[in-house]
């Protein structure tokens, strides 16, 4: 069969006409630059390269001098040419305005402030000068008077006379004093037991449920759900005992930190793609067990059965004023007797007539002869 020719298409192809870029042109303004120039702002200088910029850091790092002054207790008012005039009257001609290369005065900038009026300063200031000379001059107009303010003048290296910054009050138990006493009260409670109680389960949890809820903690030895004996339903508690104390110390806090496996590109590969030597990726997860057939657990650290044993049986265990109830029963109710009445046999108080008519009417015993006798009008 012979190959047959692609048939021509009837529609029009637009031609696409080139566009020339004059490299050596200027950079047309952004919008920014456009909205500044409508509103007759001048534009800043752009730098073209880094190099430019270091060249500009560069001389703004020149005007610097290692002759440099502190000038503190200002005028909030003073600005940084009656600073420089100051400085020139007052020095006796050793200060001329040549010598004195920079002057850094910090003013205000408060958010919603007047613009309008004049920016306050900080009250203090930097000046450099050009050689030891003038810094000499001007560290001795220390304590001169300036708009009824006495300056304190003195070398922009000396940091003598400034207030220690006291540390910030800590919230009690922040501390790392306290932070780690109580990380070692934690683990040594945590050693104390490896049992927990789980509290507030649904009535149909069963010992599975529960395993397998708390299997992600640790290994678990045994684990007991308390149930009703007629039903056999949970009561809605049980307990959990672990291997090792520090899976009982995670199901406490309501989750544990498993390490999940990460799915990446060679996972989705063919198995003649994949690259045997990729290692696997893993990451850290929280898998909780705070919660069970839709209800909030009450998870506590449990007595562990030596501690329990001691409380009961050991020396731990509370001394008994008696031991005349040795099986726990409640003691005897006390007998108020009334004044002259005696108590009799076995301390069992004599009944009243009143309760002894009551008695006989319950269960037709005959009433006991008093000797009296009623008679009616």
């Amino acid at each position: 069969m012979a190959d047959t020719e692609p048939t021509p298409s009837s529609k029009r192809k637009i031609e696409v006409e080139e566009i020339e870029v004059d490299l050596t042109a200027p950079e047309p303004p952004s919008k920014r630059a456009r909205r500044a120039l409508k509103k007759g702002k001048a534009l800043p200088a752009k730098q073209d390269s880094d190099d430019e910029r270091k060249e500009g850091k560069d001389k703004k790092d020149a005007n610097r001098s290692e002759h440099s002054v502190w000038i503190g207790n200002l005028p909030f008012y003073l600005t940084s040419v009656e600073l420089r005039k100051w400085l020139v009257d007052n020095s006796g001609e050793v200060i001329s305005d040549e010598m004195i290369t920079r002057v850094k005065l910090p003013t205000n900038k408060e958010p919603g402030r007047d613009k309008t009026a004049k920016p306050t300063n900080k009250g203090f200031a930097y000046v450099d000068f050009t050689d030891i000379g003038p810094k000499v001059a001007a560290i001795a107009l220390s304590e001169t008077e300036m708009g009824g303010r006495k300056l304190l003048i003195k070398d922009a290296k000396s940091f003598e006379g400034r207030p220690k910054k006291e540390p910030e009050p800590v919230a009690v138990g922040e501390t790392p004093e306290a932070k780690a006493q109580a990380a070692k009260e934690q683990k040594k409670e945590a050693n104390a037991s490896r049992k927990i109680f789980v509290g507030n389960m649904s009535f149909k949890t069963t010992d599975d449920d529960l395993r397998r809820n708390f299997e992600k903690c640790g290994e678990i030895e045994w684990v007991k759900v308390a149930t009703f004996e007629d039903t056999g339903k949970c009561k809605g508690f049980g307990w959990v005992k672990f291997s090792e104390p520090d899976a009982a110390a995670w199901a406490v806090k309501g989750f544990v930190k498993i390490k999940e496996e990460v799915e990446t590109e060679e996972d989705f590969k063919d198995d003649e793609d994949k690259d045997e030597n990729q290692k696997k990726q893993y990451k850290m997860r929280k898998w909780w067990v705070n919660r069970m057939l839709g209800r909030e657990l009450k998870i506590e650290l449990a007595e562990d059965d030596q501690v329990r044993y001691k409380k009961r049986f050991g020396k731990d265990r509370k001394a008994d004023d008696s031991n005349s109830n040795p099986r726990g029963r409640p003691p005897p109710r006390r007998n108020d007797q009334a004044d002259g009445e005696a108590k009799t046999e076995g301390g069992v108080k004599p009944l009243k007539e009143a309760e002894d008519i009551a008695v006989a009417r319950l269960t037709g015993a005959v009433v006991k002869h008093t000797g009296t006798k009623m008679t009616f009008d």
